[in-house]
């Protein structure tokens, strides 16, 4: 694991774990709700849907379920579509316009083979695409790919093994967004129907903008984070930090930005205290969780030299389970082949834990069954 994060470095990293835990509110005073969550968190990695919607669940009040999340995600309070980097994030609608402006020009150039290989390089096809994208979801259509590639189809475009690009181009190009899910099927609507019109801002001021931002929600950061989270080059990080009027300073060797005076919510103002949840807690967080994510330089997690067995393969990828801010081991859930049965999780412990550590452990797997509306059975296999 220690090479997926970093090279582990001896230090003390317990502040910058417990200052980001706080900001994110995984400890502490959490959200009001999941739109709060995303406001201050500005955007929330969601190729997972559910998985990313238990990210928001954790750090609101009252444990949102999954349903209620996706009523939000239905009436166009919360977004999800392609930005800062190519994959889907969470966002709230009057944070997509100047976000796709800022990073969408360079996650296009990060795509150019992809582009070509689909046909979508040409200005001309890719424009007459979008026209068509537009036409098809004019009048409040909400279509899932496959409809939109049969509506597409009926008017001259070929959509055969390039559906998922010419949906990706139409989000980047704005054109078209989330809309209203149908079943487990993620739909598309018309771009301009589902985000409000605003005033452009220029480069900087959206670089800015967004270097506040995300130290609001994810700080304190170093400006390699910021250029890896937002698809920034590293100057426009630094510049961003500036103008933003971040405050550097000096931990373990590498220089992190905070805002001046921020108010960070101390672990101990939720209503569990941390002689109650140990430190900073245990926590079940999903896979690509903004704690982990959205940082370039994890080093601060890495419990990797208390590990009694070897990491697992492909640990990154699992969902991590957290205990006072390090990864402690992975899990994953499935959902139950039946309607009657429970879901399942496991539960993988790379180090030696208490019976307390253990038991909180099993306490997030209650929230997410609450989360998730059906019962979770949980299995913890122990580090060999």
């Amino acid at each position: 694991m220690a090479a997926m994060y970093s090279e582990f470095a001896d230090g003390d990293w317990s502040s910058l774990r417990s200052a980001r835990m706080s900001r994110q509110r995984l400890v502490g005073e959490p959200f009001a709700s999941p739109v709060d969550a995303v406001e201050r968190l500005t955007a929330v990695q969601a190729q997972e849907y559910v998985d990313a919607g238990w990210a928001l669940s954790q750090r609101s009040e009252g444990t949102p379920t999954a349903s209620e999340i996706e009523a939000l995600v239905a009436r166009g309070e919360i977004l999800r579509t392609h930005v800062l980097r190519p994959t889907w994030h969470f966002v709230r609608p009057s944070d997509v316009r100047w976000m796709l402006e800022l990073t969408g020009p360079r996650i296009v150039r990060t795509m150019a083979s992809a582009w070509r290989a689909n046909g979508l390089d040409d200005a001309h096809e890719r424009a007459q695409v979008n026209d068509a994208v537009g036409e098809v979801l004019d009048g409040g259509e909400h279509l899932t790919r496959k409809q939109l590639a049969e509506r597409l189809e009926a008017r001259g475009i070929d959509t055969t093994k390039r559906i998922t690009f010419i949906t990706l181009a139409a989000e980047l190009d704005r054109v078209a967004i989330s809309g209203a899910p149908q079943g487990k099927q993620q739909t598309f609507a018309a771009f301009d129907d589902r985000v409000p019109a605003s005033d452009p801002l220029d480069h900087d001021e959206a670089v800015a903008r967004l270097a506040e931002r995300y130290l609001r929600g994810h700080g304190p950061a170093t400006p390699h984070d910021l250029a890896w989270w937002g698809g920034l080059t590293v100057a426009d990080a630094r510049r961003g930090y500036e103008a933003a009027g971040a405050v550097p300073y000096e931990l373990e060797g590498l220089t992190y930005y905070e805002i001046d005076g921020l108010d960070t919510p101390s672990p101990s103002d939720s209503g569990s205290s941390t002689s109650e949840t140990g430190g900073l807690g245990s926590h079940l967080l999903p896979p690509y969780d903004e704690y982990l994510i959205s940082y370039k330089n994890r080093q601060a997690v890495d419990a990797s030299e208390d590990y009694t067995r070897e990491p697992i393969e492909g640990l990154f990828f699992w969902g991590l389970a957290v205990d006072d801010g390090r990864v402690v081991g992975g899990w994953k859930w499935s959902r139950p082949t039946r309607k009657a049965d429970p879901a399942s999780a496991t539960l993988t412990l790379l180090t030696d834990t208490t019976s307390a550590v253990r038991d909180r452990f099993a306490a997030q797997a209650e929230r997410f069954s609450r989360y998730l509306g059906t019962p979770v059975e949980l299995t913890m296999e122990a580090p060999r």
